[in-house]
């Protein structure tokens, strides 16, 4: 039995964050029902992303990283009917999650005080790019601008690069881990008090949080980081990348026997009797120095090499690794972090890959059991379990609703 076996939770999200936070819970069991805009269904399905093939037929590869394991119900949430339907089936959940903007679902009459009349323990999530207060509460968002709100990318990138923001959208994702943590604290809350919980969750407080030793310093020291580059926060000149003879190098160094191990490992040892070097602050006054005797070492060898013999001392160290490279490690192999389904059960021109969760479980632990549905492939079913009938459905169906 998975941890959230018998759950339902209804998803009126869309693009990436609400699916999944959504998705994280259905992973581990529970009943997701995708509420999805009637006949082309959320738009995110229909992006081309690299491969026009996929989003031709609504499985855009956004759409599916977060798609498995749910059902699809299309509805018309702007009409008075398809928010009655909304309400019926809110009726038989334990969980909504939705991301439309500060008041959208409130304005349609299926907001949190609306769905506390037919579901009084009911577990609202909110997912906005502000939170539901505040003088940006109605500003829509993405990941990028977010970046630019929190200050994220005032400290990413580099003096000559100026502000950058992070390559994969990490304020997206960081928002569903946090979406799925604060539902299974929820869920856990009212399995021992009996009350339900609307949950707030804001972009921007999500990416504040990724950030929360940086904005510590600086609200209790005054000193704001600035742009940081590859440099790691502790300053270690012997913390960043360096060039090897075919490739880059990560190293990351906070304590003075790593550093010890560091130069012993690379043929530096007679250095760390140099006054210099002695300790942290003395290394940082001759960081240039330093690096140049380290990089000068680590060209005598090749990346992959180097990373061994220095994991090996100890010392924090990875190649810097391409995509497909990273895909094809046997360290990523190992862990198991995609799920495939073939091409005869997703029902496209091939196989497809997609990630599960962050973490296993030694019992019962999340699993990939469905690939991602077809646009309202569930109507039928979910509605006839709701008690209308094969006329009435098709009738809804005719008119627009489902």
């Amino acid at each position: 039995m998975q941890a959230f076996d018998g759950i339902r939770v209804l998803d009126v999200t869309r693009v990436l964050a609400g699916p999944y936070a959504s998705y994280q819970l259905a992973l581990l069991g529970a009943d997701v029902i995708k509420i999805e805009p009637v006949s082309k269904g959320e738009s995110t399905r229909w992006r081309s992303e690299g491969d026009a093939k996929l989003g031709n037929v609504g499985m855009s590869p956004s759409f599916l990283t977060q798609g498995g394991n749910k059902r699809s119900l299309t509805l018309n949430l702007d009409s008075q009917e398809g928010q009655e339907i909304f309400l019926k089936l809110a009726a038989t959940a334990d969980v909504i999650v939705e991301n439309l903007r500060t008041g959208s679902m409130s304005k349609r009459n299926i907001g949190y005080q609306q769905v506390c009349v037919v579901k009084p323990d009911i577990i609202y999530c909110s997912m906005t790019g502000y939170g539901q207060t505040g003088p940006k509460a109605q500003y829509p968002a993405y990941d990028s601008v977010i970046q630019a709100a929190a200050g994220f990318m005032s400290i990413t990138g580099t003096p000559e690069s100026g502000p950058l923001k992070s390559g994969p959208p990490v304020v997206d994702y960081a928002m569903g881990m946090s979406g799925a943590y604060a539902i299974s604290a929820a869920l856990f809350q009212r399995s021992r008090t009996g009350q339900g919980q609307h949950i707030d969750i804001s972009m921007l407080d999500s990416c504040m949080a990724l950030m929360s030793s940086i904005l510590t310093t600086y609200v209790n020291t005054g000193n704001p980081p600035g742009l940081r580059g590859n440099e790691a926060p502790s300053r270690s000149p012997a913390s960043t990348t360096f060039k090897t003879a075919d490739g880059l190098l990560a190293i990351a160094i906070n304590e003075q026997h790593q550093f010890t191990h560091l130069l012993e490992a690379i043929g530096l040892k007679d250095l760390l009797s140099d006054e210099r070097f002695k300790d942290a602050a003395s290394r940082r006054e001759h960081t240039q120095v330093l690096r140049v005797a380290i990089q000068e070492a680590l060209m005598k060898d090749k990346a992959k090499s180097w990373e061994a013999i220095i994991n090996k001392a100890g010392v924090p160290c990875s190649e810097v690794l391409t995509i497909p490279e990273v895909m094809l490690s046997a360290q990523v192999q190992e862990r198991g972090f995609f799920g495939k389904f073939s091409q005869e059960e997703c029902g496209l021109d091939r196989d497809i890959q997609l990630p599960k969760a962050a973490f296993k479980f030694c019992n019962d632990g999340p699993t990939l059991q469905k690939p991602p549905p077809l646009v309202g492939e569930h109507v039928d079913s979910i509605l006839h379990s709701l008690g209308y009938g094969l006329e009435k459905i098709t009738s809804l169906k005719n008119m627009g609703i489902v």
